[in-house]
């Protein structure tokens, strides 16, 4: 097994398109989705379009109250609100409707539209501080039994000012982060395609007949796949220390070693699809092809792109028919602060991929032909 080992690693240091792909890609593409989605610690600052229907006294106050919130408060009209948050220039819209003091006045709760493209936890800070908005708004009105809203919006502003002021605390360590939430799902699509390389290995080996000559070797097939997995588990690995060293460093953002333990197994089940994916094609070239379309059409359905809300319904229920499904899931809860003792599903359902295709792989090896036609 040794003497496999040390041919992997000879094939990889010789390649230096594989050894980037495999090193390197990972760490580069996390690093970038997490820059460009601004960092991870903090609170991020949203592109917020403002939309007022009302534009009366109260209405106003209520873009004072969402701009600690927004690094852009724009007001515009509802089209163009539309237009910014399908080109991703506002994270979010703030509608007010049409008779919103008129219904504070009238003692009831008007509703505030929030529209966004990026989920709950772009809209979450935003509708609760609308929320909390309106409820004084009501409240003050009881006490005061104003009725002119000019007055009751001065009031309201003279008593954050000065009287009614609150301290916000959090509740548990973990708050979930856009930029780790969309740089984890990116990193567990490139982990798809580095450990499918691994594939690549076992082809040259086959159209060099070096895997007929390991196999006429004293080498078990089991331990042909052992070896094989052994070298993808150390790519693995330094592929983890270097996301730990560049999330602690470079890069600070808050992840926990239960992120990192599912990043590792997420990675385990993908070698044992490359190894099976190599040893059943009949060509390197249809490797190369199946290689992108097992990758990309399995991460788009798993989350990896886009949140999985966004899906139609039939499509959410297909999603749990892939690992990134489970795995990008995982990452959501564990930013919520739970730990992986709370996952058991997740981690059976992965469990239960990489049964299966560890199984198919030492299958494949024993059907595998000793030669082939490689292009």
């Amino acid at each position: 097994m040794r003497h496999v080992l040390n041919n992997n690693f000879r094939q990889m240091m010789a390649s230096k398109g594989m050894l980037f792909v495999m090193l390197l890609l990972p760490v580069l593409v996390f690093a970038v989705s997490l820059g460009l989605m601004g960092g991870g610690e903090g609170m991020y600052r949203w592109n917020i379009a403002w939309v007022d229907h009302d534009n009366s006294a109260l209405s106003a106050g209520i873009a004072e109250t969402i701009r600690p919130d927004a690094s852009r408060l724009e007001p515009m009209t509802q089209e163009q609100a539309d237009d910014e948050i399908l080109n991703s220039k506002a994270d979010l819209a703030v509608v007010v409707p049409q008779g919103f003091a008129q219904q504070v006045m009238a003692g009831n709760a008007p509703s505030i539209t929030v529209r966004s493209l990026k989920g709950q936890e772009v809209t979450g800070a935003v509708s609760a501080s609308l929320n909390l908005y309106v409820d004084n708004l009501l409240r003050l009105r009881d006490i005061t039994n104003l009725q002119d809203e000019a007055e009751l919006a001065a009031e309201q502003a003279r008593m954050a000012q000065e009287g009614l002021q609150y301290h916000e605390q959090r509740l548990n360590t973990y708050t979930p982060s856009a930029a780790l939430g969309m740089s984890s799902g990116f990193l567990i699509y490139v982990l798809s395609i580095s450990m499918l390389q691994l594939g690549g290995m076992i082809l040259r080996e086959k159209q060099q007949g070096t895997l007929y000559r390991i196999r006429q070797a004293p080498v078990k097939r089991l331990g042909y796949i052992i070896a094989v997995f052994l070298t993808g588990v150390m790519v693995l690995v330094i592929n983890l220390l270097s996301l730990f060293v560049l999330t602690h460093t470079l890069m600070p953002v808050r992840t926990t070693l239960s992120m990192y333990v599912l990043w590792f197994y997420y990675g385990l089940l993908w070698i044992f699809i490359g190894i099976f994916l190599a040893l059943t094609v009949r060509s390197s070239a249809v490797h190369s092809s199946l290689m992108p379309i097992i990758s990309v059409i399995t991460a788009m359905l798993g989350g990896c792109y886009w949140p999985i809300w966004m899906m139609p319904e039939f499509m959410q229920k297909a999603a749990m028919l892939v690992p990134q499904y489970w795995a990008n899931e995982a990452i959501s809860l564990l930013q919520q602060g739970k730990t992986l003792l709370d996952l058991p599903q997740h981690l059976l359902a992965l469990t239960g991929f990489s049964a299966l295709f560890l199984a198919l792989c030492v299958f494949a090896l024993r059907r595998s032909k000793a030669a082939g036609t490689f292009v």
